[in-house]
């Protein structure tokens, strides 16, 4: 389904240890106002799939001229379809079930390195953060015995960490968001590479062709 296939992750995708973690986000630790939605823009940047997993990294710029601070996951929601195809079925909000996670796990890309600190985030103006989303875009079997759920999507809803009203998100262009299951959301973290410490771009990506 996604067309930016430059990358194969092999590894394990389903069963990982996962690295669970929820912070609440407290003004008290933040050391610049908050961002707002509507002081970001938050970008698909790319995405890298293989044997069934797939990772999206997503970029959060301050288009405002002021410094903001952000901390902790944002919260996603799609708009689509459920099934393969979207042919004849009406668009509803999608009930995508989200876990929180430090990611950097198998064939999880990006997250924050086990023992590093969940950083607090201030964005100069024009700057930009990071976070990847994981899943699969295949279907499977659940722990229930039931199979997953498939979407597809091309509206995704983002919320700041605190905020009420969300960003609109489309994806790269020609593609969608397709997942089958739930999904890993990845904390927040300084620069453009979805990781702490970062990396760069071309660990992920690979060179440009």
């Amino acid at each position: 389904m996604r067309q930016l296939l430059k990358v194969i992750v092999l590894g394990a995708v389903l069963g990982a240890p996962w690295a669970l973690v929820t912070l609440p986000t407290s003004a008290a630790s933040l050391t610049a106002p908050s961002c707002t939605p509507t002081t970001i823009r938050i970008t698909d940047y790319n995405t890298v799939v293989g044997t069934g997993s797939v990772n999206d990294l997503f970029w959060v710029h301050n288009v405002s001229s002021q410094a903001c601070a952000l901390r902790g996951y944002m919260r996603v929601s799609y708009v689509g379809t459920y099934g393969l195809t979207t042919k004849g079925k009406k668009r509803q909000l999608l009930a995508v079930q989200q876990t929180d996670s430090f990611g950097a796990n198998g064939n999880d890309l990006g997250g924050i390195k086990r023992g590093v600190a969940m950083p607090t985030v201030t964005l100069k103006p024009k700057g930009d953060a990071s976070f990847w989303i994981y899943g699969t875009d295949e279907s499977h079997q659940l722990p229930n015995g039931q199979q997953s759920r498939c979407t597809i999507s091309y509206k995704m809803m983002a919320w700041l960490p605190g905020a009420t009203s969300s960003i609109q998100v489309s994806p790269l262009r020609a593609n969608g968001f397709f997942w089958c299951g739930g999904i890993y959301v990845h904390p927040i973290v300084p620069g453009v590479s979805g990781s702490l410490p970062p990396r760069s771009l071309k660990y992920f990506f690979g060179t440009p062709s």
